[in-house]
């Protein structure tokens, strides 16, 4: 059903639709009227989402350290952890917003550090996924 509706999405972009006429049918589409933000989030994470390009790190920053857990556990980002684990949230520490535990495919379990993990020499092993 997901798949449909962002077949349906893509139909409406091709077809150049205002704006006005798009965000209504977007609303319509996902029925979105009655959800919250994590329920929205989470059909976004189950649709098969593929990344539109892709490019290495040169520095470190937050966003990279998260990227850099999930691909050490086994994952591209955050959508793809979503999308085969089939959870809403991530687990994070609440002081520095990192990603506190992940479950690997095979279901074992890492954890992680309030502390940056991600050294410098390991920035430039980082993907980051763009969308």
């Amino acid at each position: 059903m997901v798949t449909q509706e962002v077949l349906c999405l893509s139909r409406y972009l091709e077809e150049e639709h205002s704006l006005d006429e798009f965000s209504a049918t977007c609303e319509e589409v996902l029925n979105t009227g009655n959800m919250e933000k994590s329920e929205v989030s989470g059909v976004v994470a189950k649709a098969d989402i593929k990344p539109k390009s892709i490019y290495r790190a040169k520095k470190w920053s937050d966003e990279v350290e998260n990227l850099y857990r999930f691909q050490q556990a086994g994952y591209r980002d955050e959508v793809e952890y979503k999308q085969v684990k089939q959870v809403d949230m991530v687990e994070c520490w609440p002081e520095t917003g990192f990603v506190k535990k992940l479950q690997r495919k095979d279901n074992t379990f890492y954890y992680y550090n309030k502390q940056r993990e991600c050294e410098d020499k390991d920035v430039h092993k980082v993907k980051v996924y763009v969308y």
